[in-house]
């Protein structure tokens, strides 16, 4: 077996696959959250805690949230003792429900202290 087959065989292509599962698996969680998630977050909002509020707000610095960003908040959520509930019905779109949250954040004077 030649160096170069043996380096093909047994380094580039194992690497290889281990890079294409990284990324296959980075991309889902980079993707924003769906309308029904912005209304779990905007219609439990005033029952967070400040601290919690806060990171809601530092989450949307970007004007959206990503799933990565939505999993983090959820398991805080929990951690702070507040469970969200996805709302069955009166989900308005994607954009709508940011404004929402957006609006709620905006409105909310414990993060104009901070």
């Amino acid at each position: 077996m030649t160096p170069i087959k043996f380096i093909l065989r047994y380094t580039a292509i194992p690497f290889t696959a281990i890079v294409a599962v990284v990324i296959w698996a980075a991309v889902p969680s980079s993707k924003e959250i769906d309308a029904r998630q912005y209304a779990a977050l905007s219609r439990a909002y005033q029952s967070f805690p400040s601290t919690f509020r806060h990171e809601i707000a530092d989450a949307m610095a970007h004007g959206q949230i990503s799933d990565w960003q939505y999993q983090t908040l959820v398991r805080d959520s929990l951690a702070s003792g507040v469970a969200m509930d996805w709302p069955a019905t009166g989900v308005s779109d994607v954009a709508a429900e940011r404004q929402r949250l957006a609006s709620l954040i905006q409105a909310d004077s414990d993060l104009a202290r901070h």
